[in-house]
C-alpha cells in the first residue's frame, strides 16, 4: 500500500508510514524493493510501535479514549489508535509545515500510513 501511495503521488506530496512493530528493519526495504523509482524515499517512522504488534501502554489508551471523547472517532490499540497518536504527537512537535493537509490511511497490517502536502 505504502509504494503504491508512493508511486501514484503528486511532486507536491509525501507519503510517511509508521509501523506498529517492534524492530521491523526491514520495512524500507521491503517498500523500496516495490517502487517504481528507486530513487524516492521511504520513510517510516519506528516511534509508535508502544511495545510492538498488539502492545498497549497507559498513555495510548488515555488518548484514545480522549480522542474518542472529543470526536466519536473509535480506535483501536492494535494500529488506529497508534496511527492517530503518532499523528497527534508530530504535529505537537511541528513536524509537518504550517499548512499541510493530513490524509490518515489505515492500510492494515503492519503498516498504517499517511499522506500529507508539503505547503505551496
Amino acid at each position: 500500500m505504502m509504494a503504491g501511495l508512493i508511486n501514484s503521488k503528486s511532486d507536491q506530496a509525501s507519503v510517511l508510514g509508521l509501523s506498529a512493530l517492534k524492530n521491523h528493519s526491514m520495512l524500507e526495504s521491503e517498500v523500496q524493493h516495490l517502487l517504481e523509482n528507486k530513487d524516492q524515499p521511504v520513510i517510516i517512522n519506528h516511534d509508535y510501535h508502544f511495545g510492538g504488534y498488539a502492545k498497549q501502554k497507559p498513555e495510548l489508551i488515555n488518548f484514545m479514549n480522549e480522542l474518542f471523547s472529543a470526536t466519536g472517532i473509535p480506535t483501536d490499540f492494535v494500529y488506529t489508535g497508534k496511527l492517530f497518536y503518532g499523528v497527534h504527537e508530530l504535529i505537537q512537535n511541528n513536524y509537518f509545515k504550517t499548512g499541510s493537509r493530513l490524509l490518515l490511511v489505515h492500510s492494515g497490517a503492519c503498516r498504517v500510513i499517511f499522506l500529507y502536502e508539503k505547503e505551496r
